[in-house]
């Protein structure tokens, strides 16, 4: 078994482990595991346990980011066309715009703002409060 595929196999391990007496017993595990090692292969998980915790640190501030995006969005969907900002703003469809406030997965991940579709929407919102505010004024 491979450094990588080793690491995995500890780290889908140590995700399953309900108890403070099984993350005991694992940590026990882990001790005899490394040492058990020699210095380069322990390098080499060493690595590999580095670039795993990035991956994971990376694709937690990704999540945190679209949920963020969601939440700033909750409830102010109900007061606009979400058909006519995908239409007019886009040129996409309903079901697109959706995808992304949502993070629905489409193609195997989830679907998400591209930077610029991010100042696109933002821009659309801005025009669209605008809108808004000019009619309020106009009537009052």
């Amino acid at each position: 078994m491979g450094t990588e595929e080793k690491l995995n196999s500890l780290i889908s391990e140590f995700r399953s482990l309900k108890t403070e007496d099984e993350r005991n017993a694992f940590d026990v595990k882990m001790k005899d595991v490394l040492a058990k090692m020699g210095s380069e292969e322990r390098q080499a998980f060493r690595q590999a346990f580095l670039a795993s915790a990035k991956n994971t640190i990376s694709e937690a501030k990704q999540l945190k980011e679209e949920i963020n995006s969601r939440l700033q969005f909750n409830g102010i969907e109900n007061y606009l066309s979400l058909s006519r900002i995908a239409e007019e703003y886009f040129g996409k469809s309903r079901s697109w715009l959706y995808q992304r406030i949502n993070g629905l997965i489409v193609n195997g991940k989830p679907a998400q703002f591209t930077p610029e579709e991010r100042k696109k929407l933002a821009d659309a919102l801005l025009d669209i409060s605008n809108q808004v505010k000019n009619f309020a004024l106009s009537i009052n």
